[in-house]
């Protein structure tokens, strides 16, 4: 096909498609001689159910009798009684057999007599079915029009004599016209059946188009459709087409785009946009209208490039059509990128339709190229030699690896907590549901269980609540069924047993190693050790995993594996060398420590294994670069010195490199192209392989683009990045979105996990959410941080000067940029006058410094507008939660900081010393203190600092406050002095329960408003359903909102209104379902918790 031919149906759609004569040829037609026979032999007990229906039509059943007892004299009307009830006993699934009773009437009678009970066919009506929410009897009858309850097994008989007819002889196939246009005038169902026969009757097709575009019947306007050849008359039967039906039925899809061409793309562009149709679809969509060969298709495809199945659509369009894209390409707006690609993929063409082109696509298009041209390729003496010849390259004889054999570990099992992990662990508990209780005494239970006769689901009631002795002595044998939950249950039980409960951990971890293969760290043993080195080597999903135990357990893990290191060749070898370089990349004198153990050869092994180059260890199967990595579409990559770039072929050994890294594990020479490369053209190079990536689908086994942002990205890759992770979990995406949250942990710069923080407040998606908070206290934990304190010391300065400010320089004009009370930033002029935006750069400016500083403010409220949000909304909680600092931590994190500065001041704070009395105190705009009188105030060196809350004030106080901040016009960045204060009654301090909200109804969109206040949904129950809502205490308890019916995940209008059933304490920082014999009551809760949830219940149920 060329650029501007005709359009013909792919090949890969001929398979999936109704031919018609003349057209586009079919499929070849085989035939099964015997099939036919086969299906009405098992369909007997069908057939001789509805013949001997009392209230069947006798007409019919004595043609259907007639047909089974001859199918060479038996009418076409018999025949076509006898398909329809065949397919109503084959059903859906295997509806597409039917085929071969269409094949066995040509075969055997001819194909006109097979276009005529195909015909007769539709007009039987066999009943046994639902319609419009009352049942049609079973029964055999002629049909009117209405509900065609066997359109679909009708359908498969009609489209293979459609074929037939396709490719008969010029005799028979008029002699079926003649025929059947003598039965098309019963009905609409017979005159559209008739003309999805014989399409070639377009006179006919008119007709009924025009019909069906005034009686709107759905089934007809599908047929039509597949009979249709101008956009004339898919516009007629449009409108009573079920689109969906269509666009996920390749057949009708194909079969009307074959008759129709390209003036079929206003109505596919309708079903796309319509969002009415699912991702799949809307591929299938796409990729029809990118073989198109017009420039409205084209264009069409272009204005919707924000869908990412346009986007691997337009990649192909560009290649099968390279002019066309060229033209439209250049002239439209916001497909920068798109066309760089295109220019650069395509020299040669873009140079022959250069002078072609308008004015402005020219300059476009020259300005690519001479970008492309500007910088000189590097020497390659300046290069890394790992960019010049890289191992790959260079055919080296393998070396000859030393065998040690009679090598054995003979360490017996260990365990190692963490500071503080075994307490944590002995602390939780598994939601209790009712089936949890145990039915007999635990001597009784203990006795069924040794006897093999206590229920399964009783197991772990027995391992959590037995006598700790008695428990010891069942543990080593016991391998549970039960393990969904392992990870609620099992820490307790390990935290209480240790080194007994390992072979059930083990069983657990092998069972489940997603979720918990991390209750396997605090142990080591020789089993465990090839396990971890084996998720190293293979498990994506378990690296991290393995790396954390690796870390914990270096000496012991590298004596377990040094005899598979240097045992024979093979999987367990490779598996164990590249565990032992993993833990001498950071425990180097542990590894070959434990070498030593193992005599003199055993050390010169291990030296010789971890002196390898690391350059040097590439897989033995290369991955092949795809087409859409090509260096040549990719910006250039320049030297640090911004002299020169890679060249072609440098970039393309950089990108091997990429490809053959793994998380934890990156090739030894991208470090190397790091250090030489300029960082901020390395990372565009990155950001720009990762849309090719996305351009074409993002193939999952190709993702290494993806995984590439994290060692060569930046800022920059962040702020391009942190979205791109929100959306995709609503596209289908969870998994990259992980990934992306790792790649964000990686880059681990302060803009990184700022962001990464903020994902995890407030994600839409609660996999995401908690996946970024997990990701936020690994980082944490290896600072020996909380996730709160690492926050604290994630807020970036943005570039601000100690006073919070920044100056513009524009040359002759100059900018002080200020914050208000919610962080927006204004800019105030030389003359004081507060602006809120920064103008444009004049003609009367400084070229060379007005434009970077416009730019540097607008790079700067992209980064406020990121950050305000959530450091006001932290500082709320830390008032909620009674978060206390160090008078050190509060002088340094906040009254220093650059940005938050700008809050800091905005807030009344209180100090104690151990067992004194608050004193409440603000910051003054010169950071000194001042208290309640406005006199300056000294900070003790050893208090604690908390936001205040009006409760820590009294009354009388915050109203004193409240008068400073007037005077002084000071804007709170949140409700503090003006808070309201609640409080519950006797009563309700004493119950258990907080009955004054019970069954209060409320929209549940409506009750998604305490998230913001720092409630969590609970986990999805049965069927998807969130029951409740929980905040967790400041003492790790937490507060319960039963609800009713639920939230649906990922719906939450669904189940439109929800009812409040109960306010209840949990003794664990968790939600839980309510059950009976609660024990915390709300007077344990202390005053701040109270009142605050008492404010959120209120505002958020509308008292």
């Amino acid at each position: 096909m060329g650029e501007d031919g005709p359009f013909t149906l792919p090949v890969a759609w001929r398979r999936h498609f109704y031919p018609r004569r003349g057209g586009t040829p079919g499929p070849a037609l085989t035939l099964d001689p015997h099939k036919a026979a086969e299906l009405v032999r098992s369909a007997k007990a069908t057939l001789d159910s509805r013949l001997a229906n009392t209230n069947s039509d006798p007409e019919l059943v004595a043609e259907a009798e007639g047909y089974l007892a001859d199918h060479e004299s038996g009418s076409a009307e018999g025949a076509a009684v006898v398909a329809a009830l065949v397919g109503h006993h084959l059903g859906w699934r295997e509806q597409d057999q039917l085929r071969h009773l269409a094949d066995d009437w040509a075969a055997r009678r001819g194909v006109v007599f097979a276009a005529e009970a195909t015909l007769r066919m539709a007009g039987v009506e066999l009943g046994g079915y639902w319609n419009n929410g009352g049942q049609i009897p079973p029964r055999l009858v002629r049909r009117v029009t209405g509900s065609w309850g066997h359109y679909h097994p009708w359908l498969v008989i009609a489209g293979r004599v459609r074929a037939h007819l396709a490719v008969a002889g010029d005799d028979d196939y008029a002699a079926a016209v003649d025929l059947l246009g003598g039965l098309r005038d019963d009905s609409i169902e017979l005159r559209a059946a008739s003309s999805f026969l014989l399409p070639t009757r377009q006179s006919w097709v008119d007709a009924d188009c025009v019909e069906t575009s005034v009686s709107g019947y759905g089934s007809a306007a599908h047929l039509l459709w597949c009979s249709a050849t101008t956009s004339e008359q898919i516009a007629l039967v449009a409108p009573a087409m079920y689109g969906w039906g269509v666009v996920t039925n390749t057949d009708l899809l194909a079969t009307g785009v074959d008759g129709v061409g390209p003036a079929v793309l206003p109505q596919l562009l309708t079903w796309f946009d319509s969002g009415q149709v699912d991702a799949e679809a809307r591929q299938r969509l796409a990729g029809i209208i990118a073989q198109f060969p017009t420039d409205e298709a084209f264009a069409a495809l272009v204005a919707r490039l924000d869908d990412k199945y346009v986007r691997a659509a337009i990649h192909g369009a560009a290649s099968r059509f390279p002019r066309r894209a060229l033209r439209v390409l250049a002239a439209a707006d916001g497909v920068a990128e798109q066309l760089r690609v295109h220019v650069l993929a395509n020299q040669e063409l873009v140079a022959g339709e250069l002078p072609t082109l308008p004015p402005a696509a020219q300059a476009r298009v020259e300005a690519i190229l001479a970008e492309r041209s500007a910088v000189p390729d590097a020497s390659p003496e300046v290069l890394p030699p790992a960019l010049v010849t890289p191992p790959w390259t260079v055919k080296r004889k393998p070396a000859k690896p030393t065998v040690l054999t009679g090598l054995a570990f003979t360490g017996g099992p260990v365990l190692a907590w963490a500071p503080g992990e075994q307490e944590e662990w002995a602390a939780t508990s598994a939601r209790r549901a009712a089936w949890w209780k145990l039915e007999v005494p635990i001597e009784s239970a203990v006795e069924q269980f040794r006897a093999g006769k206590l229920p399964s689901h009783h197991h772990v009631t027995l391992m959590c609540t037995g006598p700790h002795d008695v428990v010891a002595t069942l543990l080593p044998d016991w391998r549970p069924g039960r393990v969904w939950d392992a990870h609620e249950w099992l820490p307790a039980i390990v935290a209480a047993h240790g080194l007994v409960a390992l072979p059930t951990t083990m069983h657990v971890a092998k069972a489940l190693p997603a979720s918990c293969t991390e209750l396997l760290l605090p142990f080591a043993s020789a089993e465990i050790a090839t396990r971890m080195a084996e998720a190293l080597a293979r498990l994506k999903s378990l690296r991290s995993y393995a790396i954390a135990w690796f870390d914990r357990h270096p000496a012991y893990a590298a004596r377990a594996l040094t005899p598979a290191a240097l045992g024979k060749p093979g999987t367990d070898r490779r598996a164990a060398e590249g565990a032992l370089r993993q833990i001498a990349a950071r425990h180097h004198a542990a590894v070959l420590a434990a070498a030593d153990d193992y005599g003199p050869a055993a050390r010169a092994g291990v030296e010789e294994l971890l002196g390898t180059d690391a350059l040097d260890l590439v897989p033995t199967r290369l991955p092949k670069l795809p087409a859409w990595a090509e260096p040549g579409l990719l910006p250039r990559i320049l030297l640090a010195d911004r002299s020169a770039a890679l060249s072609t072929e440098a970039v393309r050994h950089l990108c091997t490199m990429l490809a053959i890294s793994k998380p934890g594990d990156v090739y030894a020479g991208v470090p190397l192209v790091r250090a030489a490369c300029d960082p901020r053209s390395l990372a565009d190079f990155a950001w720009a392989l990762f849309t090719q990536w996305q351009a074409v689908g993002a193939p999952p086994k190709e993702a290494w683009p993806l995984h590439a942002l994290r060692w060569i990205g930046d800022d920059e890759t962040v702020r391009r990045l942190s979205p791109v992770i929100r959306a995709w979990p609503g596209d289908g995406g969870h998994s990259k979105a992980l990934i992306g949250l790792d790649v964000l942990a990686e880059i681990g710069s302060d803009l990184a996990l700022t962001h990464l923080h903020g994902i995890a407040q407030k994600a839409k998606f609660k996999g995401l959410k908690d996946r970024a908070g997990e990701k936020i206290a690994e980082v944490a934990d290896g600072l020996g941080l909380t996730a709160d304190q690492l926050a604290d010391r994630l807020v970036p300065d943005l570039g601000l000067d100690a006073n919070g400010s920044l100056t513009l320089d524009y040359g002759p004009r100059r900018f002080v940029v200020g914050f208000d009370e919610q962080l927006e930033p204004y800019v105030v002029d030389e003359s004081g006058a507060r602006r809120k935006d920064l103008p444009k750069p004049g003609i009367r400016d400084e070229p060379a410094l007005a434009p970077a500083a416009h730019q540097r403010f607008a790079g700067l409220k992209k980064d406020v507008r990121t950050l305000a949000a959530d450091q006001i909304r932290r500082l709320e909680a830390a008032m909620v939660g009674q978060r206390a600092w160090s008078a050190d931590e509060f002088r340094d994190l906040f009254v220093r900081h650059p940005l938050l500065w700008h809050i800091v001041r905005r807030l009344v704070w209180v100090a104690r010393v151990g067992d004194g009395d608050p004193v409440a105190f603000r910051v003054a705009e010169d950071r000194s203190y001042a208290d309640v009188d406005d006199e300056t105030w000294e900070l003790p060196a050893d208090a604690t600092v908390r936001v205040a809350h009006p409760l820590h004030l009294g009354a009388e106080e915050a109203a004193a406050w409240s008068e400073i901040f007037a005077d002084y016009a000071i804007l709170q960045p949140f409700p503090q002095l003006g808070r309201p204060v609640l409080a519950l009654t006797d009563a309700e301090r004493a119950a258990t329960t907080l009955t004054r909200y019970a069954d209060e109804k409320v929209p549940s969109t409506t009750l998604l408003g305490l998230e913001r206040r720092g409630w969590r949904r609970g986990e999805p129950q049965d069927a998807g359903v969130q029951s409740w809502f929980w905040r967790a205490t400041p003492d790790r308890r937490a507060i319960v909102i039963d609800l009713d019916p639920g939230i649906a995940v990922g719906a939450p209008d669904i189940l439109e209104e929800q009812t409040v059933t109960a306010v209840w304490i949990n003794t664990r920082p968790d939600g839980d379902w309510l059950r009976p014999g609660l024990t915390e009551t709300f007077d344990t809760l202390d005053a701040v918790t109270v009142s605050e949830m008492l404010r959120d219940l209120n505002e958020v149920l509308a008292r």
